[in-house]
């Protein structure tokens, strides 16, 4: 716990950092969907030409099109090159913009950390759950049946059911899963309410759960590791924001998609605020970084605890599937190109398709297991610590990927902004920088602070 003074405060600075930053990467959005769609254009056009020349003078020599000279599109150092050949013209489509696409077109080679950065968020996201997991469940069934099963015990079961979820490589297959959990998410968020103004009035009899807000305490001892938490609560969210917009069909609903993100994000930290001041004024010392395992005991509390449970073992497989497939991405291919170059080495190649596809989902379902079995033992190592935990990655990963690269791009891909606009692109990436270095070594040196038994 933070208090108040520090918590709230870190929550409306996250918040207006990260509109700050999805707007800025809308905006590298429009300049860049407005340059593809023109060179689409354009090279329909100059296809068309090559194509009335060719069958003008079949028998002569092929000409070479050429792009008229207009002024260089905005890029970075990753930027496409104008294509002159007649396959080039024809072969060419937009690519669907989504964050580390553009971060590819603004800083070009070095867009990989970027990318890294986004899956160690999802595999960060992972890590909580395999802590958050055990602790419910471990207080459900010594409140249910009196048993004292170790959360290493039940770490080890989540992850035997997760693994086999992780190997799924058709995301469309894990929407059941998503539905189921998300409606077990909304009852045990209702549930938490419920039962803390039920708590606070029938237990706090000597004030009014408004008054017993007003007399939290400011400041608390650990607030410092509130300011990477604050950052985390938002799950690298800001790497949706482009594929959301891009996925909006008519013009009309592209133009007040930004605002919209606006009001939907304002209103669900809104909420974070007021679900967080009610249940800490009502559970008061109870509160341990797992709400759900600060419930009172009873049957209610306890069917809370195994929704929410259920909830997050179904939401881990697609909260894994976007950092699985980058990394395996980049593994898998790097594997399957020194195979090909040894097999031409030899002179060998293999016309069985089948048993190569057969080898990739083998390798892939290998790398996959491996990957959760060292988040596990990293779960392991830190079981007692979830609230550090959250508090290292939201400071070292999430608020890079929130409030410095998103400037960054901006500055970089859209030239025409005015200076003020650059400069407070500056402001905001520094601010970044140095939050996520002071946030992270705080949370590190102190990191005996927050445990948790």
């Amino acid at each position: 716990m933070a208090g108040w003074a520090c918590a709230v405060p870190a929550l409306i600075f996250a918040t207006f950092s990260y509109l700050y930053s999805a707007h800025r990467l809308l905006e590298c959005w429009r300049v860049e969907d407005a340059r593809q769609r023109l060179l689409a254009q354009r090279m329909g056009e100059i296809h068309s030409m090559f194509m009335e020349n060719k069958s003008d003078n079949p028998t002569g020599p092929a000409q070479t099109a050429t792009l008229p000279s207009s002024p260089k599109p905005n890029r970075g150092p990753n930027r496409n090159k104008w294509m002159s050949s007649s396959s080039e013209l024809a072969a060419f489509s937009p690519k669907l913009l989504t964050y580390p696409e553009l971060a590819r077109r603004a800083f070009g080679n070095y867009a990989f950390m970027i990318e890294f950065g986004i899956a160690a968020m999802q595999f960060g996201v992972c890590l909580t759950y395999l802590i958050f997991v055990p602790a419910n469940l471990y207080a459900s069934c010594q409140q249910l049946f009196g048993l004292k099963i170790s959360r290493s015990a039940f770490l080890i079961g989540m992850l035997l059911l997760e693994i086999p979820l992780t190997w799924i490589r058709d995301i469309r297959k894990l929407t059941p899963f998503n539905v189921l959990a998300t409606v077990l998410i909304v009852y045990g968020l209702g549930s938490c309410l419920i039962i803390a103004f039920w708590y606070s009035f029938h237990h706090n009899v000597d004030e009014t759960l408004p008054e017993a807000i007003l007399s939290l305490p400011a400041l608390q001892p650990t607030w410092f590791l509130f300011i990477g938490t604050a950052f985390f609560v938002f799950e690298g969210s800001i790497t949706l924001v482009v594929p959301l917009q891009e996925a909006v069909y008519k013009k009309e609903d592209r133009d007040r998609f930004p605002k919209i993100n606006q009001q939907v994000t304002s209103a669900i930290v809104a909420f974070y605020i007021f679900f967080a001041l009610i249940c800490w004024a009502s559970f008061e010392d109870r509160v341990k970084t797992a709400l759900t395992a600060s419930l009172p005991e009873g049957l209610y509390a306890t069917t809370v605890q195994f929704a929410y449970s259920i909830a997050v073992i179904f939401t881990y497989p697609l909260q894994a599937f976007p950092a699985m497939e980058v990394t395996l991405k980049n593994v898998v291919t790097t594997t399957k190109s020194k195979s090909s170059s040894a097999e031409k080495n030899f002179s060998y190649r293999s016309n069985d398709e089948d048993d190569e596809t057969k080898r990739q989902i083998w390798r892939r379902n290998c790398l996959a297991t491996l990957l959760n079995v060292g988040l596990g033992i990293i779960a392991v190592i830190a079981i007692d610590y979830l609230g550090n935990v959250v508090s290292l990655l939201g400071s070292l990963v999430g608020m890079p990927i929130a409030l410095v690269y998103p400037p960054m791009m901006h500055t970089i891909l859209v030239q025409d902004a005015p200076p003020s606009a650059r400069y407070m692109n500056y402001f905001v990436a520094g601010i970044g920088g140095f939050a996520t270095v002071a946030a992270s070594y705080a949370t590190i040196v102190n990191w005996n602070e927050g445990g948790e038994s």
